[in-house]
């Protein structure tokens, strides 16, 4: 019975060594191999990346002029560990939603989301997927931020599950809540749908995005403001980009016309913009809702006649600005809060980058979009139409106006 105990215990040890084998591990970082990266890191962003002023403003300070102080901190990290939290830090300090070292244990999530992209493409690279399943279970072994970060995410994920709430707020005033444009289920877009079948018997309408990150545009265009357009509304943004390689293949890639910045149709937009020498190119975004027929020019549809608001807030980003950038820009609504909106709703997605030695993946604007006076979206989101403290202070308003 012992010698069986005994060869089912080596068998059990054989199998653990088997299973954590060297393949297995991430091969730790020479100090040579943490600055190559570091400077493919800050080379490929002085190339591409035009939002270096928002840093400057905010601290007084170029972020590249740092440059000696962070690779000195790459230079002394002891391990693969402090390697990735200094990348990380030196990443975050930019302070941009839409730029951050990628968490390998997100690879997945975001290979999925870009699938056939140029994104898509780059992480899809067999060497990026193989680092970063062993970037996965290194960090999972000895990153505790790693591991709070998912716990707290997953816990945000399980609070946020009711995406949509519509109503009826004091049988007067339309009221839909959108906490994400990340994803729109069924029961979402019926939500909408019947609020819709009665929105015209309601004077006004409120669009609460307050706390909403983004996700996807489109969301809002087909499902927010499309099937109640009720005229013809339209806005234009413009975005410029610098003459980095990767700005150039990306653009090339999804079909967009990098445009001389010398040919910019209003040069005085183009005052506000710091070390507008950085910038080559621009593009031109423009979005049209009409509720007429695109054949016969014959009004379609009634749509919605009555007033509507969005209430924004700091937290406001991405997809979702877009949205307050277009009710801005077109007039469909009046933009509505007690700060203007958290920015970056300009242009399109993000590159995304690999580090040749740790094959961490790096995602980054490659583009810097400008307000209607030439201001940063990023750095002041869009101006406010009504300073309102809250959502109640809106609806007394509303009442009163009535």
């Amino acid at each position: 019975m012992r010698k069986i105990i005994k060869l089912i215990v080596i068998i059990f040890l054989l199998g653990l060594s088997i299973g954590c084998s060297s393949n297995d591990k991430l091969k730790e970082l020479t100090k040579e191999e943490k600055v190559e990266d570091f400077d493919y890191y800050i080379n490929t962003m002085k190339e591409n990346y035009g939002n270096f002023d928002v840093f400057y403003n905010k601290y007084n300070t170029e972020y590249l002029d740092l440059y000696d102080v962070f690779k000195e901190e790459v230079e002394n990290s002891n391990s693969n560990e402090e390697f990735y939290n200094k990348m990380n830090t030196l990443i975050n300090l930019l302070g941009d939603g839409h730029t951050n070292l990628i968490p390998p244990d997100s690879i997945d999530w975001y290979i999925n989301s870009y699938k056939e992209s140029y994104q898509g493409n780059v992480l899809n690279d067999k060497d990026l997927i193989d680092k970063n399943k062993k970037w996965k279970i290194y960090l999972g072994e000895n990153n505790n931020l790693q591991s709070l970060n998912k716990k707290i995410n997953e816990k945000m994920f399980k609070n946020n599950k009711g995406n949509i709430e519509t109503k009826i707020i004091d049988d007067e005033i339309a009221y839909i809540k959108i906490n994400s444009f990340g994803e729109f289920t069924n029961e979402d877009i019926n939500k909408i749908n019947e609020l819709y079948k009665e929105i015209n018997n309601y004077k006004d309408y409120i669009i609460d995005i307050r706390g909403n990150g983004g996700g996807n545009s489109k969301l809002w265009i087909d499902h927010i403001v499309s099937p109640i357009v009720n005229n013809t509304y339209e806005s234009t943004t413009y975005a410029l980009h610098k003459d980095g390689k990767i700005t150039k293949e990306y653009y090339e890639a999804r079909g967009n016309d990098l445009k001389d910045i010398n040919k910019f149709p209003n040069k005085d937009m183009l005052k506000k913009v710091r070390n507008i020498e950085d910038f080559k190119y621009y593009t031109e975004y423009k979005l049209k809702f009409s509720n007429e027929s695109i054949f016969d020019g014959i009004k379609n549809k009634e749509g919605y006649n009555g007033n509507i608001y969005l209430l924004v807030d700091k937290r406001v980003f991405s997809a979702a600005e877009g949205l307050a950038i277009f009710c801005k820009d077109s007039g469909w609504a009046k933009v509505v809060g007690n700060e203007n909106s958290g920015g970056d709703g300009v242009g399109i997605d993000p590159i995304v980058f690999k580090l040749p030695n740790s094959g961490l993946a790096v995602r980054s604007t490659a583009e810097k979009g400008l307000n209607a006076d030439g201001s940063s979206n990023l750095e002041n989101g869009t101006s406010l139409d009504l300073y309102m403290n809250s959502l109640d202070d809106l609806i007394e308003y509303i009442k009163n106006d009535n």
